[in-house]
Order: C-alpha cells, then sequence, then structure tokens
C-alpha cells in the first residue's frame, strides 16, 4: 500500500515496496508556523501518474489541520495555488 512519509523537512511518498517517487522539500521559519515549499520532485518512472498534485494536496491538508501558512518557492506548488484558489487561505501573503 502506499502511503506518506514525513521526515524533517521533507514528506515522502512511498510505493508499495517502500521507494520513495515522490517528495516535496519544504523548511519552518516563523518559529515553525509557515512551511516554505522549495521544491517537489517525482521519479522519472512515476510521473505522469499525477502524484505531484496529490503529494501537494496531502500536504496543504496537513498543514491546513495545523493551522499554519505556506510561502510557495517551488515553480509546481505557486502554479498548484494559480488553478486550485480552495487552497489560497493557506498562503502566507493573500493577495
Amino acid at each position: 500500500m502506499s502511503n506518506y512519509q514525513w521526515q524533517h523537512n521533507s514528506l515522502d511518498y512511498l510505493d508499495d515496496s517502500n521507494n520513495k517517487i515522490a517528495n516535496i522539500g519544504f523548511k519552518l521559519i516563523n518559529n515553525d508556523t509557515t512551511y516554505v515549499v522549495e521544491h517537489t520532485w517525482v521519479s522519472e518512472s512515476a510521473r505522469g501518474q499525477g502524484l505531484a498534485g496529490k503529494i501537494t494536496v496531502h500536504f496543504l491538508e496537513h498543514i491546513r489541520t495545523e493551522k499554519k501558512d505556506v510561502v510557495p518557492l517551488c515553480p509546481f506548488t505557486q502554479k498548484f495555488f494559480k488553478s486550485h484558489p480552495e487552497y489560497s487561505d493557506l498562503l502566507k501573503n493573500k493577495e
């Protein structure tokens, strides 16, 4: 069964064999109240399956439960926010 694994400054998505096939790298700032998303990565063998979006949704839902906010430096995450306004409340500098 595929699952998510939180590490220090990253969220990994593991396949059925526990291989990391997707990852979001981040750091926490503002006394650990703001996540800065630095990158989103999906292994070449797993691309085209929507995993970047899937791991991003999981990540953002987790942040929402923590009542924290996000600064998306990662180009994928920036694009995700533009096409998913339902997550705009999580942005640190809301427009």
